[in-house]
């Protein structure tokens, strides 16, 4: 019987490496968006882990959503797109979903981290 699964261990690591980098992306963006000189950086990093396939989701009705839908329109810039302007509230929405993002996945590594340790020490608590 398999205590532990490291494949979801090592995406979850991969996944915090990934928000980590767009993160730093996002925060240039935000930190020169007064700078007429500065192109934005292109910020949607999720395709990096995508590419292990281990992150796509199974869906089990066809009801359930494939993929993130994103609004468009004059307020929303396409994450594919680099250089141009910098939209500032866009970018701060964009931190603070990438923010959220990294919270949850570190807080699934911790909790993972913590039944391994529970086991190892033989604590329940």
């Amino acid at each position: 019987m398999k205590i532990f699964n490291t494949a979801n261990m090592g995406l979850l690591k991969r996944a915090l490496d990934v928000y980590n980098k767009q993160h730093e992306a996002l925060a240039e963006n935000i930190a020169n968006a007064h700078n007429p000189e500065f192109e934005r950086r292109k910020t949607d990093f999720s395709k990096e882990l995508d590419a292990t396939g281990a992150s796509r989701l199974k869906t089990t009705d066809p009801r359930h959503l494939g993929s993130p839908v994103y609004p468009e329109g004059p307020f929303f810039m396409d994450d594919e797109k680099e250089g141009g302007p910098v939209d500032l509230p866009q970018e701060m929405g964009e931190l603070a979903i990438n923010q959220i993002r990294y919270d949850f996945v570190s807080r699934v590594l911790n909790r993972m981290y913590r039944k391994l340790n529970a086991s190892i020490t033989g604590r329940t608590s």
